[in-house]
């Protein structure tokens, strides 16, 4: 079996050898590269997906952010309103007190034994709606 593989032998053998290997690189380059090649194409199509989900989402928060101003700006509008409301509201107070000043009946004391009875018939229209209510089972109004 040694005798196969003599010095001379192995000479010859040499070029085969490496064209053997130069082969089974080229080989192995050849499928890297499709192996490559697949993936490179899987990434493009990965890559396009996510750009149009990121352009969805992108109109999708404009669309939010046009939603939010337009909101801000009902809000300005009904808070200006309210403090527009809330003055007149506090002029017309000021109106009922300066006219409230000069009339007698705003001066004048209710006598003690008046309102004592205003409380009682209070308190019996009260007692009333609550017997009505617990009687019938609806709330008194």
């Amino acid at each position: 079996m040694l005798s196969l593989l003599t010095p001379e032998r192995i000479k010859t053998l040499i070029p085969y050898i490496f064209l053997l290997i130069i082969f089974g690189f080229i080989g192995k380059l050849g499928y890297d590269n499709t192996v490559l090649t697949a993936r490179n194409e899987r990434l493009r199509d990965a890559n396009t997906e996510l750009s149009s989900k990121n352009n969805d989402l992108a109109a999708t928060l404009n669309n939010l952010a046009d939603r939010v101003g337009e909101q801000n700006e009902i809000v300005k509008t009904e808070a200006r309103r309210r403090a527009a409301a809330e003055m007149k509201q506090q002029r017309l107070q000021d109106e009922v007190k300066e006219a409230l000043r000069s009339n007698t009946c705003s001066i004048v004391a209710v006598p003690d034994a008046a309102t004592d009875k205003l409380r009682k018939q209070t308190d019996a229209v009260r007692n009333s709606k609550a017997a009505i209510s617990a009687n019938h089972g609806k709330p008194a109004d």
